[in-house]
């Protein structure tokens, strides 16, 4: 027995709400990884300090 050429509408339906739920998907999952990546390289609110932003000591530590 053959298959008809004309498909089942809900298969048809089913399978256009596959493609695009997994279109949809990929492109979350990649603007995700891009912010994630991105947002690594914003500088701090406040700056890590060193050695030479330390206030002087009175005496010897």
């Amino acid at each position: 027995m053959s298959r008809s050429p004309l498909s089942d509408p809900l298969e048809t339906v089913l399978s256009w709400i596959w493609a695009f739920g997994t279109a949809a998907g990929l492109a979350a999952a990649g603007l995700l990884a891009h912010t994630g990546h991105s947002s690594a390289q914003v500088p701090l609110a406040q700056p890590t300090l060193s050695a030479e932003d330390a206030p002087p000591t009175d005496g010897p530590v």
